[in-house]
């Protein structure tokens, strides 16, 4: 039921018991009538605040559970008053059983709120909110007892009659003004239930009052107009749990500083009736006497809990400033602890200790100042491990950051103490060398950085070999600005690692102007397969014993028409490094596959087309998946296509090398070695791999003629090759000379210049096919 059908029924239910009292006229019905009203509605009241009771959360539900209570107790003590008049026929005493469930409605009732209080309120508080309540009631209690109760009094009246009577009005009084301190408190979303409660004990104060007053004069008639003020009381307390179980609002305490004001003058203000009383009228002394003397006393008392509290809150405000300052100097200390930590964090490698590139930057940007101020050189020097990635991908990431902090403790025993090494990044390290007299004395120091790979280092139970490319950059011959000296350390590494690796390269020109090639280069590639400025040249292959060519290689060209011809050994290493080689490899696969289809159906023969693979297109996901597409879209028999694969590929990860072949060779395309001989040639791959043919390295081919180690070399692959029954064939054959080795040696396959050259496709149809 609603909170406003629940206010309708309230107001129909008054009426209607008014209703009964005024019409009905037979005194039997009439105890009967007002029983029920009486009972019912006290039932119908304690089953809401039972229902708010079960809905509030759990620190709500202990004051509803006594508000039940106390609505409990009225309607036990309805039941024992009832039980008198219906069923003994008789007009119960007083002060009889009812009266105490009576008063121990109105103690559960304060219970309620005194819990209220308790649980949100300091002890001080509290003591001085039931300090207040005493004064305002001994001021109202001299009040009625001197205008309403003493003019009543007849010799003859009991005091536990008299208590009894006097106890209703002021126990109602201590709820109104307990409800009037929470009112005071709370914040406004939890009014109204204080506001409904204090309108039902308002009815309350009301009720006893008048009843009171009538016990005293002994004209107390029941059944009368003033029994429903009572069941609207209590019903109206029922409907407060109605709207906090439909609103679930807690009692939250609100604007402490406007509260205080009025809690603090309100119980003075209420003695200035009472001290007029005394001092003007004197025939009202004698009792006016006693309960100004009371209230007397319990201002000073409250004034003593207030002062106790003053003093309290003193020791507690000067305990909180000096706990304080205590937190205060530790945070300091924290965060002084924590900006040195970030500032650490922030200039040095997290890895390694060692600088970062930022701190480093801002130490090279002052040793460029000093170098110009004392006329003196300084040298940035860039390292790089070599072949670090692999060393991580087959020991794992973990023995790679270990081996980079070895790795950085050698470095930086190898400087001197006023030199400075930092990490780049990756496995990259940067130094700056200063100060420098002469350079050659920085030609002693660069060595002893590329010593430090002489030894293998121990990494997790594991002796691990490097090697270092080193670049170095000088001031002022080398760039004058940080940024600059930088770059061309970081050219001059590079340098190092394509002369080979595992040297040192200082910096000239005409490296920076290779640099600058490069970079054009990597811009024109993205416009020369569109610009059709490649172009496939082919290079026939025979078989050396029958003298027939059974196929031909693709070889890439590129002619810029600015730069010209540009050399495979110029932009395949850039298309390599920027990942561009992955279209420039699908792009030669489709134009060979449509041309070797295209020569075999108008020749009517067989031939096949070798096609070069490099390592990142063949570590490509999709790459058989792409292969069979080309076949399937150029219609091209599997057999037809040889893809040459070089042994560094062959060795990279064996168990997935083995997988993509064996994928390969499922659709049919042949497999072949290239430039055998000269990486990582092995017995044990060439047994495991699914390949069909070696293909000899140029460089051997070269010595064959000169050089007896190479040609114990070229003899040895051919037996190797026979001996797996693969197929062996020799490029780069230039003379008859060479020729007639390969013949002598039983070689199967050969090509080179000696028997035809790369040519366009047109040249080539007309050379060797038309």
């Amino acid at each position: 039921m609603g909170k406003w059908r629940c206010a309708i029924f309230i107001s129909v239910y008054i009426a209607a018991y008014y209703g009964t009292i005024f019409f009905v006229d037979d005194a039997t019905m009439e105890v009967w009538v007002s029983s029920f009203f009486s009972i019912f509605g006290s039932a119908v009241s304690l089953s809401w605040l039972l229902t708010a009771y079960f809905r509030m959360q759990k620190t709500e539900r202990r004051f509803w559970g006594i508000l039940s209570l106390s609505i409990f107790s009225y309607l036990i003590a309805e039941i024992v008053y009832r039980y008198d008049e219906l069923l003994k026929h008789m007009e119960p005493p007083f002060p009889s059983w009812s009266d105490v469930f009576y008063m121990a409605n109105t103690v559960l009732y304060c219970a309620a709120l005194i819990h209220i209080i308790l649980r949100e309120r300091k002890p001080f508080d509290i003591q001085k909110a039931l300090l207040d309540a005493l004064i305002v009631i001994t001021v109202c209690a001299t009040f009625s007892w001197i205008y309403l109760i003493q003019p009543l009094i007849t010799p003859h009246m009991s005091f536990l009659y008299l208590f009894v009577l006097i106890s209703y009005p002021l126990l109602d009084l201590v709820v109104a003004f307990l409800l009037l301190v929470l009112l005071f408190s709370v914040y406004s979303s939890a009014r109204t239930i204080l506001w409904l409660n204090l309108f039902g004990i308002s009815l309350f104060v009301v009720a006893d009052t008048i009843y009171l007053v009538q016990m005293l004069r002994f004209d107390y008639v029941p059944h009368t107009w003033l029994d429903p003020l009572w069941i609207a009381s209590v019903l109206i307390t029922g409907l407060s749990g109605v709207y906090a179980s439909e609103a679930t609002l807690p009692f939250s305490y609100g604007n402490e500083r406007s509260v205080s004001r009025v809690k603090t003058f309100f119980p003075y203000i209420s003695l200035f009736p009472l001290f007029c009383l005394f001092f003007f009228y004197e025939s009202r002394r004698g009792a006016a006497e006693i309960g100004f003397m009371m209230a007397i006393v319990l201002v000073v008392v409250r004034q003593v809990v207030t002062l106790l509290e003053n003093e309290r809150l003193v020791r507690n405000l000067q305990w909180l400033n000096s706990e304080l300052e205590q937190k205060v100097t530790e945070r300091t200390k924290e965060l002084q602890q924590k900006n040195d930590e970030l500032f650490y964090a922030a200039n040095h490698d997290f890895l390694t200790g060692l600088p970062n590139r930022r701190s480093f930057v801002r130490t090279l940007e002052q040793a460029i100042i000093h170098a110009n101020q004392q006329s003196h050189l300084l040298a940035v020097i860039f390292i790089d491990v070599d072949r670090f990635k692999q060393i991580n991908d087959y020991f794992g990431h973990r023995v790679g950051d270990e081996l980079l902090v070895k790795i950085s403790e050698r470095l930086k025993q190898s400087l001197r103490s006023a030199d400075v090494i930092a990490r780049q990044g990756g496995d990259e390290f940067i130094a700056l060398i200063a100060p420098i007299q002469d350079l050659a004395e920085l030609r002693l120091i660069v060595p002893q950085l590329l010593d430090i790979a002489n030894d293998p280092i121990a990494v997790a139970h594991t002796d691990i070999r490097i090697s270092l490319s080193v670049g170095v950059a000088v001031y002022p011959y080398d760039g004058e600005t940080a940024e600059m000296l930088m770059k061309n350390a970081d050219i001059a590494m590079y340098r190092a690692k394509e002369q080979g690796k595992n040297q040192a390269q200082f910096f000239d020109g005409k490296m920076e102007q290779t640099v600058c090639q490069k970079t054009m280069i990597e811009t024109a590639l993205y416009q020369a397969i569109e610009k059709r400025e490649l172009k496939l040249f082919y290079q026939p292959q025979f078989d050396l014993v029958t003298g027939d060519m059974i196929g031909m290689e693709a070889l890439i060209r590129w002619v810029h028409p600015e730069m010209g011809i540009v050399s495979p050994g110029v932009f395949i290493p850039v298309a390599e490094e920027t990942g561009q080689i992955i279209v420039l490899g699908e792009w030669v696969i489709e134009e060979a596959c449509r041309q070797i289809k295209q020569w075999n159906e108008q020749s009517g023969r067989s031939l096949q087309m070798s096609i070069n693979i490099s390592p990142k297109q063949f570590l490509q996901e999709n790459l058989v998946n792409y292969i069979t597409s080309v076949l399937k879209e150029t219609n091209l028999p599997a057999e037809l296509l040889d893809l040459e694969i070089t042994e560094g590929v062959a060795v990279f990860n064996e168990k997935y090398t083995i997988e993509k072949l064996k994928r390969l060779k499922q659709i049919g395309v042949h497999i072949s070695i290239d430039d055998f001989g000269t990486g990582y040639s092995s017995l044990s791959y060439l047994r495991k791999f699914p390949i069909d043919r070696l293909k000899i390295a140029k460089p051997f081919i070269d010595g064959i003629t000169e050089v007896e180690e190479d040609a114990a070399i070229v003899a040895s692959i051919i037996v190797l090759g026979k001996s797996l029954k693969l197929r062996v064939i020799a490029e780069g054959v230039e003379t008859n000379e060479q020729l007639r080795i390969l013949r002598s040696l039983r070689c199967d396959e050969i090509q080179g210049y000696v028997l035809g050259k790369p040519l366009p496709k047109e040249e080539f149809e007309k050379v060797y096919l038309f």
